[in-house]
């Protein structure tokens, strides 16, 4: 990785206490990533203490596994099934990783592609789209 991805938690640490700081926050803080921003929601779900996590087409959570027997709060994790960025295989590991874990809601969309979420992208998928925005937001209402 040329991204220095302890750096990268680090900094999502120092935004998220940042957020709790604001008075306009109510002390819960949700994150949300799409592709490369996918590990980060795992790793700040994981390591700092949100209180929801969400991916659309999250790349590279494959990398970091391990520690998702740390993560209790709500996740939502999206996947088209026809990604080559994040294949079955990496998918699969996902969904057996949090298998366990009763918060975890990992969805995969038939024929979607890389970037399904993403209106202006020529892989949009306005079902995938729909349905994971909807999870989405039930994970986020959950914390």
């Amino acid at each position: 990785d040329k991204f220095d991805v302890e750096q990268g938690v680090i900094d999502i640490e120092d935004i998220v206490l940042d957020l709790r700081n604001r008075a306009e926050c109510n002390g819960k803080v949700g994150m949300l990533g799409f592709c490369f921003g996918g590990r980060y929601v795992h790793l700040a779900a994981a390591r700092l203490d949100i209180d929801a996590g969400a991916a659309f087409h999250g790349t590279a959570i494959g990398k970091n596994l391990e520690e998702t027997d740390k993560i209790s709060c709500p996740m939502s994790l999206h996947f088209g099934d026809k990604d080559p960025v994040v294949p079955m295989d990496e998918v699969n590991a996902i969904k057996a990783a949090y298998a366990n874990n009763k918060n975890a809601d990992i969805a995969v969309y038939e024929g979607a592609d890389h970037s399904f979420s993403m209106p202006w992208h020529p892989s949009y998928h306005e079902g995938a789209a729909k349905a994971s925005r909807q999870s989405v937001l039930k994970c986020f209402q959950a914390m």
